[in-house]
């Protein structure tokens, strides 16, 4: 249960809400150029573009949810559980595990077009970091101020396509969210106009009355309506802190409280945090759901030609 957000108004700003039943000690984690990228079954990337975003730090590996490097492209993984299939690993393409795709993208590639060919010669293997965490079925939304394209693992191979919305939820597949917004190209955020029966006088009763129809529950699909909804009308804030600060009201509209999910074996679901990127200061900012105060790290806050991660928890 989580929602990814590219927003291109003003800033260039990515980041999603992280839905679940449990925490796993989330860290908001920089890993400069000078860290050592290892991967299961691909040589190593001993030197890279320097990585900052919210992971779960695993024997000193950084699994992120989501991350940005210093070049702005951007990438989030989404629970994909009922379509994503991973590959064989094949001698004629790099093999990355789930766990090891967003730094392998942000660790090399400085923009989406550059991220699209490196997956098109890539598999998505189902290899784990350990036994203790296997491995888990999720497509990702990729970005940067140009646009952002959905990367999925489905049983006819990697899907990569462009994604003109730059939302993302969960299950089912992007096709899927493309075809069922388009239930929903009547709603607005201005008073409605009398079609029904132009030649009688209907005056609007409230305000909001243009956005009658928004799916206000808390399924994937809706979740991606609502967002682009949010997205698409809030207004642009030019400053810094209040584009930040929009942002998250965004994200707002496609949070869980927690109870208002229960999971088959009765677990309490909620959004464990929200974050946002800034690609162009290189700054991360989050929001847990203890705390609501708005909470930041940069790039620059730790050294970045350095060989070992910084970590800070949230």
């Amino acid at each position: 249960m989580c929602t990814a957000i590219s927003d291109n108004s003003g800033r260039h700003l990515f980041g999603r809400t992280l839905d679940l039943e449990y925490s796993l000690s989330e860290q908001a984690v920089i890993t400069p150029r000078g860290f050592e990228l290892n991967f299961l079954r691909e040589p190593p990337l001993t030197r890279h573009l320097a990585i900052i975003g919210i992971a779960h730090v695993f024997g000193g590996i950084p699994l992120y949810y989501d991350a940005a490097n210093e070049a702005g492209l951007a990438a989030a993984g989404l629970n994909f559980g009922g379509s994503a299939v991973y590959s064989e690993p094949s001698s004629s393409t790099h093999n990355i595990a789930s766990f090891e795709l967003i730094p392998w993208v942000l660790g090399q590639c400085k923009s989406v077009g550059e991220a699209a060919e490196l997956l098109k010669g890539t598999s998505i293997i189902a290899d784990s970091v350990d036994a203790s965490l296997p491995a888990t079925p999720l497509h990702w939304l990729i970005a940067d101020r140009t646009g952002a394209i959905a990367v999925e693992p489905i049983a006819d191979g990697l899907k990569i396509r462009e994604d003109p919305f730059g939302v993302l939820t969960n299950e089912p597949p992007l096709d899927y969210h493309l075809t069922n917004v388009k239930n929903y190209t009547s709603l607005n955020a201005t008073p409605p106009k009398n079609t029904l029966c132009p030649d009688v006088k209907l005056e609007p009763y409230s305000r909001g009355m243009g956005a009658i129809g928004l799916p206000g529950d808390l399924s994937s699909s809706s979740r991606f309506v609502r967002a682009i909804f949010a997205k698409s009308h809030t207004l642009p804030e030019p400053e810094q802190n209040a584009a930040i600060n929009r942002f998250f009201r965004i994200m707002d509209t496609v949070s869980v409280p927690r109870g208002c999910i229960i999971t088959d074996e009765g677990k309490a679901v909620s959004t464990v945090y929200v974050s946002c990127a800034d690609t162009e200061t290189a700054t991360y900012y989050f929001s847990t759901y203890g705390n609501r105060s708005i909470h930041s790290l940069r790039l620059s806050d730790a050294n970045l030609d350095s060989s070992e991660i910084f970590a800070e928890t949230i």
